[in-house]
This record gives C-alpha cells, sequence and structure tokens, in this order.
C-alpha cells in the first residue's frame, strides 16, 4: 500500500512537540543510539562527580549479585579476623591443637565465624586479653552485620515494583477502518492493580538548519486509563491526520530513527503505592500489517484462561479490513 509521505519538520505540527520532552533534550542524536534500553532503564552512563550510595546499591541489584557480595563480605570479614588470630597466637585460642599454618588458619577462621554468627560451639575459646578483644570485636561486626543484612533483605522484598510485562515487538494494524500503532502489557503477578494510566511518547531525528535535532511528540491513545488490570492491555494509537505516524511508511519510519517510549502507572493493593514501569521501543521493533492473537479464552467451568506466553504473539493481518476495537 502506497501512502504519502510527509515530514513533520514543514508543518507546524513540529514547533508544538518541545513540550513533550521528556528531560533528555534535542541533542541526543547518536545513530541508533535510544534513550530507554528495553528492560526500562535510562540508556545513560554517568561518570565524574558521583556519590556513592551503598544503601541504594544494594536494594537495586539483582538477587544473584546481592547474596554474592554478602559471601564475599562474610568470607572476608571471618578471613582478616582469623588473621589476627593468627598475628596474636593460635596457642592462645583454648582447644586448637597448633599444627602448620593452613590447619592453624582454618581453625582461626572457623572459630571467627562461630563468633561472628554467635553460634559459639563451646569447642574453642580464647584465652588471654588479645584474643577476647578480637573474640569480642569479631562478635560486635557479626551482629551488627545480621542487622543491616536483614535490613537490606526486607527492603528488597518491600520495595514497590511494578512486575508489568511488554510485549516484545509493537506493531502496525488495521484499526477502526485506519491503522494504529499497537502494543500490549499484562500483569506478570496475581495481585491487583487498578488505576492504570499510560502516557506514550514518540521521539525521532530530523534536520534542522543542517543539523540533526530529536523531537518528540506525546501519542494520543485511543485509552490512556484502565480501572482495573485483570488481564492484558492492548494500548493503541489511531494513526489519523493528526498523527505524526501518518502517511509513514516502514522505511520512512527506519530513517527517522524512531522510538516510542512507555511511562505506565499503577496502584499496587499488595504494597498499597502507586507503581511505575517504563519500556521503550525502536522502529526497529514494529512489526508492520500484523494483528495480536487473543491471551485469554473462557474454559468450560466458566473460567477465563489467561495465557501470558501468548503476550508477543501475533499474525497477518488483513490491512484492508477494520480491527477489533
Amino acid at each position: 500500500m502506497k501512502i504519502r509521505s510527509k515530514f513533520l519538520s514543514n508543518t507546524p505540527k513540529a514547533q508544538e512537540t518541545d513540550p513533550d520532552d521528556l528531560g533528555f533534550g534535542t541533542k541526543i542524536t547518536g545513530d541508533g543510539q535510544r534513550l530507554i534500553n528495553s528492560d526500562g532503564t535510562y540508556n545513560v552512563v554517568r561518570q565524574g562527580l558521583t556519590s556513592w550510595t551503598p544503601y541504594q546499591d544494594l536494594v537495586e541489584m539483582s538477587w544473584s549479585r546481592f547474596f554474592l557480595i554478602v559471601l564475599l563480605f562474610y568470607v572476608l570479614v571471618n578471613s582478616f579476623l582469623g588473621l589476627l588470630y593468627l598475628l596474636v597466637g593460635i596457642d592462645n585460642l583454648q582447644g586448637v591443637a597448633p599444627g602448620n599454618l593452613l590447619t592453624d588458619f582454618a581453625s582461626a577462621f572457623f572459630f571467627s565465624v562461630q563468633t561472628f554468627t554467635t553460634v559459639g560451639y563451646g569447642a574453642v575459646s580464647p584465652d588471654g586479653y588479645p584474643a577476647n578483644i578480637l573474640a569480642a570485636l569479631g562478635a560486635l561486626i557479626g551482629l551488627m552485620s545480621f542487622a543491616l543484612a536483614t535490613g537490606l533483605v526486607f527492603a528488597r522484598f518491600s520495595k514497590p515494583k511494578a512486575a508489568i510485562l511488554f510485549s516484545e515487538n509493537a506493531i502496525i494494524a488495521p484499526y477502526r477502518g485506519i491503522t494504529g500503532f499497537m502494543f500490549r502489557i499484562a500483569n506478570k503477578r496475581a495481585n491487583k492493580m487498578i488505576n492504570l494510566t499510560a502516557r506514550v511518547t514518540m521521539s525521532w531525528l530530523e534536520m534542522e538548519d543542517g543539523k540533526k535535532a530529536r523531537k518528540f511528540a506525546a501519542l494520543k491513545l485511543e485509552r490512556d486509563k484502565i480501572y482495573m488490570f485483570p488481564l492484558n492491555w492492548t494500548l493503541v494509537h489511531p494513526i489519523d491526520e493528526e498523527s505524526p505516524l501518518h502517511a509513514k511508511t516502514e522505511a520512512e519510519l527506519l530513517e527517522m530513527q524512531a522510538e516510542f517510549i512507555i511511562l505506565i502507572e499503577g496502584h499496587d493493593e499488595t504494597y498499597a503505592q502507586m507503581v511505575h514501569a517504563n519500556g521503550s521501543y525502536l522502529s526497529a521493533d514494529v512489526r508492520w500489517h500484523k494483528r495480536f492473537e487473543p491471551m485469554y479464552e473462557p474454559t468450560s467451568d466458566g473460567r477465563t484462561l489467561f495465557n501470558l506466553e501468548k503476550i508477543n504473539s501475533f499474525q497477518d493481518a488483513n490491512m484492508e479490513q477494520q480491527a477489533e476495537a
């Protein structure tokens, strides 16, 4: 289907996109550079004057990295205390038979572990002021460490965070006699989310005074709010004459290096707080002349079967037919 090309820079509409700037400005113009990563994080690498925030880092990092750091801290602290026990003399630990350096260090290390964790089997005990001072220090570090670790684990579990799935691709599909830009989302968890709102902003590059400039335009949605979120939500931007996608071909969209930035906000009843999720689609992520397949169907016992694995399932669409609302 041949459609007429329309360049936004030649219309007054281009001047109306500045208020829709999301905070990235107009100077990020690298080829293939995206503003939002696929996981919703900013595609920004910080350097220079930065503040070290260990609490924030430990709360936001992955679980595997978090447990690795906890394990590394645990081993390093007890190894350091074990070396100090060796320096004051292994004979100051009653119940330990002196041997070679390796066995002495192993005995000192495991005694430190017992003191650090307040297990205290009783088979080994400190003798003399130096060893008792080290044991007291190890017990203090252990108590503080477990208190901090417990607080961090609780903060990680209780941190409000949406688990919203985005379809891997957006599509251009028939919609009420025209076409629409569509993608869909679903709640990965079984908890209740209510009062969801959505905002979609299109960003693209165009030449302005002989230089590349980044433009922004908020996309009008068929529906930008839903009150309940039990199933999937297909967000639709009608491509009418007022749309920045109007009369654009797939090749033109790729040339514009368009990116579609999504912000979803809603109230999570589990956390009793507002949560949000970000997503992004590049022009290369858009599939043309497709239609999403249904994700749910009724069951024989009167319930609804909702299949999250079908969130990115689509099929070829007849562009001459009108899409379902």
